[in-house]
């Protein structure tokens, strides 16, 4: 499937300027600072990210997950702490757990979102 927007080249600096002013989300001090990508579970960095837009009449500059078939912006990545990558390694390969079964779009974002919202409940 060809990709609709193509990507806008930019220097390093010009990227990290973007993605400074437009990931309201989180700070970027760095191209080399890593994201983990709720919707399609991949780490992403700096360097990777789409900036797509602008210019060519599209409509404002956008940031977007680099994935083939992954449209996720800002709001979909976290910072991957030792912590988090942990947890989500032990739920997707943990012992007891329910074989993986294979889900699409909003279903796959909805599943993973809440493996990840299980790790912040307080202890009981």
């Amino acid at each position: 499937m060809p990709q609709l927007l193509s990507p806008i080249e930019l220097s390093d600096l010009e990227k990290l300027d973007v993605l400074q002013r437009l990931d309201r989300y989180r700070k970027w001090q760095s191209l080399d600072e890593k994201r983990y990508c709720l919707a399609c579970g991949q780490i992403i960095d700096g360097h990777d990210i789409l900036v797509v837009g602008g210019i060519r009449g599209t409509g404002p500059l956008r940031l977007i997950c680099p994935t083939r078939g992954c449209h996720s912006i800002p709001m979909d990545w976290v910072i991957p702490t030792d912590e988090v990558l942990a947890r989500m390694s032990m739920l997707e390969e943990g012992p007891g757990l329910a074989p993986k079964k294979v889900v699409r779009g909003r279903e796959k974002f909805t599943a993973k979102l809440r493996r990840l919202a299980l790790q912040f409940r307080p202890a009981a």
